[in-house]
């Protein structure tokens, strides 16, 4: 039997245990250890790719790399005061005490390189020091001033050298021996010549804009205005612009002239005015004087100052002609209205804003449409002209459009200070201008007129007029001036002609004005049926024809800004008598007519009457009543002798109808007849009502209005055919009040008879 040591079963298993755990440590040491190995420095270099930086209170540091991996944030302060550039680097570690370190660090260096700037800056303040440099500074300048010298020494050799033809000039041009002795005195002038004479400051190594010595004799106007540089000083009010001298310009002196004009400041317009008319020379500001000049006559006539302002304005004339602007002479005829100077204004007017000369624009190429040219295709010449063309135009409109204004703007005043006659024949020069102002093209926003104003301007002399201010009495005193009498007879009316002359801006405000002129009072008088049944035919009157429901009520209620005198309806027909309608009669006319009572007064002188005739065609009437209606109008036709103008109302929509052709027909033959035999015959007018329906949302467009070229078509041959071709057509609308100043240019007949 063999022997086996005794070992006890607990003992046993542990070893074997432990030895077991060994083994799997160390394997699993030798696999773990590769991988340890690669992942260490990828999560080492994260680490550093996402940590922030350090912020100190230094210059901006610059962070850097070392080349174990470890970053750090590197400092550049300022010089040194051995002159180099001293670096401290901070390390970034994961330490908080070393970043801390570091820019403590940082921070001494940067105060000690600080320190030793200030020291630097103390020395060199130092007595000594500053000596130092005042010499070598001395010693440069003149070194400097040698050097000019020599080349003032050398210019004028060169000048007492020089013959004509070298400096360009010709022996034959009788001048010459002048320009000789000019350059000889030149010459020795700049050879005798020091630095100082000719502005060169020892001090500042530069050219200095210092005056030029005065040379012997009194210095005139004239040499002042031959060399800017003898302008002298002007002091003056303003903080922005306080003195006016030879560096002044064309801005400073616009600021100086609006502050004085909104201060009112009559020493700074004084001061202006001798530095702009004495001072200068017509080149200032590169040839800007003429409308400083035009600015500082308007300041001047602002204050009251007309001395100034004639001054400037003749200077203007005499110095600037060919640069004169249209919008500046319209400013100073305002402000020679404002100063009560008429007569100079309209010298002003008549002046530098006259018509342009017949022939001399070519108004009817204007619209570039109808004339269109390639301009490759031309040669120079005729670009030229094409050019040449187009600014005359321009400036003869911009032309136009001032003089309308300003004449407008004459007018306006002379109305309000009560002297009609002036404004009459003002408003009569601005009729004149009706017709050229349409061949150039311009439109009513073009000119930009206030009629409004003239309306209300001429409305109020007429008030007096009624209240008997000239009654009996010439109104400047003197037997040769024209006299009320001589007047139309409503003022207004003159100021409607201008007004027709010119485009139509079809504006509610100023026909509201004019209708409130014109229409004072109107009432309903009576309604014929025959002849006996007409009022006395003491005043003129109008007759509005037409079949029915064509809107001879609604054009008779816009024509007097009422919205009722006529009763309208859309029931056809409903005008069945001739109704009278009184216009500006005496103020208790409707009592005497409902009550029957004397009412005292009488009416005013451009009373009227407005006669609203039955509808024809549509009207549901019996044929006898219709018969009745067409005798009536015939002899209402030829034995009315006050009639001064029948209407004849057709829709634009439609043209003539059958009911129209015999109301032409018998128009052209009762007036036709009175005019072969010379007799007083009225006037016939053909009205196309309705023109909005033609255009789709007519109130919000530019275009009112318009009829179709078949319904005109039509209608011209319709007129002609029935022997009434010479009536005028004028195209309206009650809904956009379109045609209403040329509808009342015939209704001013019956007011003026």
């Amino acid at each position: 039997s063999s022997r086996t040591p005794h070992v006890s079963g607990g003992t046993s298993i542990g070893r074997i245990m432990t030895t077991s755990i060994a083994l799997l440590l160390v394997s699993l040491s030798c696999v773990v250890s590769p991988v340890t190995s690669f992942l260490l420095p990828r999560q080492q270099s994260l680490q550093q790719q996402h940590q922030p930086p350090i912020v100190l209170s230094s210059p901006s540091p610059l962070p850097i790399t070392s080349e174990d991996g470890q970053r750090s944030l590197l400092y550049q302060s300022p010089q040194s005061q051995d002159g180099k550039t001293a670096t401290t680097t901070a390390t970034t570690g994961t330490s908080k005490r070393a970043q801390r370190k570091a820019a403590q660090r940082a921070k001494k260096q940067l105060q000690q390189t600080q320190t030793s700037n200030n020291i630097n800056k103390v020395t060199s303040q130092h007595p000594e020091a500053i000596i130092k440099r005042q010499k070598q500074q001395q010693g440069d300048n003149n070194t400097n001033s040698k050097r000019r010298n020599h080349n003032f020494a050398q210019r004028a050799e060169y000048l007492s050298e020089g013959t004509d033809e070298q400096f360009g000039f010709n022996d034959n041009n009788t001048n010459s021996k002048r320009r000789n002795h000019n350059f000889a005195q030149r010459a020795e002038y700049l050879s005798e010549g020091t630095d100082e004479q000719f502005g060169f400051n020892d001090n500042l190594d530069q050219l200095t804009l210092t005056t030029i010595p005065k040379t012997q004799g009194d210095t005139t106007i004239d040499d002042r205005a031959t060399n800017n540089n003898n302008i002298q000083f002007h002091q003056l009010h303003s903080q922005r612009v306080s003195k006016l001298d030879e560096k002044t310009t064309a801005d400073d002196v616009v600021k100086a002239i609006k502050r004085a004009q909104n201060l009112h400041d009559e020493h700074d317009v004084v001061e202006i005015a001798h530095f702009l008319l004495e001072e200068v020379d017509q080149s200032f500001a590169y040839g800007y004087r003429g409308s400083l000049l035009s600015r500082l006559a308007v300041a001047s006539l602002h204050l009251q100052n007309y001395d100034i302002a004639k001054r400037c304005i003749i200077e203007r004339r005499i110095s600037h002609r060919s640069s004169m602007l249209p919008l500046e002479s319209a400013a100073i005829v305002r402000g020679l209205l404002r100063c009560h100077h008429t007569m100079e204004a309209w010298e002003v007017l008549e002046d530098e804003l006259s018509l342009p000369l017949e022939g001399s624009v070519q108004w009817e190429n204007y619209n570039e449409e109808n004339n269109k040219r390639n301009k490759n295709e031309m040669n120079d010449d005729e670009l030229h002209l094409e050019d040449e063309s187009i600014r005359r135009r321009l400036e003869a409109r911009d032309k136009l459009v001032h003089r309308a204004r300003s004449i407008s703007s004459i007018a306006s005043r002379h109305f309000y200070e009560m002297e009609p006659t002036e404004g009459i024949n003002a408003v009569g020069k601005l009729k004149e201008m009706g017709g050229i102002v349409h061949q150039a093209g311009l439109t009513a926003e073009d000119v930009g007129i206030p009629w409004d104003r003239l309306v209300k301007g001429a409305a109020l002399c007429e008030s007096k007029r009624r209240d008997g201010a000239w009654d009996n009495i010439d109104e400047s005193g003197d037997a040769t001036a024209e006299t009320p009498n001589s007047w139309p007879c409503n003022i207004v009316y003159t100021v409607l002609d201008a007004m027709i002359a010119f485009p139509s801006e079809n504006k509610d405000v100023t026909f509201e004005a004019l209708c409130n002129a014109l229409v004072r009072r109107t009432v309903f008088v009576t309604g014929a049926v025959d002849m006996e049944g007409c009022p006395e035919a003491d005043r003129g009157e109008v007759a509005f024809i037409g079949r029915s429901n064509v809107g001879k009520s609604s054009l008779v209620n816009m024509l007097t800004n009422r919205k009722s005198l006529a009763f309208t309806s859309k029931t056809p027909g409903k005008t069945q008598q001739f109704n009278y309608f009184a216009v500006n009669d005496k103020p208790e006319l409707a009592r005497q007519i409902r009550y029957g009572d004397d009412v005292p007064g009488e009416k005013d002188r451009d009373s009227f009457y407005i006669v609203d005739l039955p509808g024809f065609g549509f009207a549901k009437v019996t044929q006898q009543l219709r018969q009745q209606w067409s005798d009536f109008m015939d002899e209402y036709l030829q034995e009315r002798e006050t009639l001064q103008a029948v209407f004849h109302l057709i829709d634009a929509r439609h043209g003539p109808t059958d009911e129209d052709i015999k109301i032409m027909q018998k128009v052209g033959t009762i007036l036709g007849a009175k005019q072969q035999a010379k007799e007083h015959c009225a006037k016939y007018i053909i009205i196309l009502t309705k023109a909005d329906k033609n255009v789709k949302n007519a109130k919000s467009q530019s275009n009112p209005g318009k009829v179709s070229n078949k319904v005109m078509e039509k209608l011209i041959v319709t007129m002609k055919e029935n022997r009434v071709g010479y009536a005028p057509i004028v195209l309206t609308s009650s809904e956009t009040r379109l045609g209403r100043d040329e509808v009342w240019k015939y209704l001013r007949f019956a007011a003026e008879r």
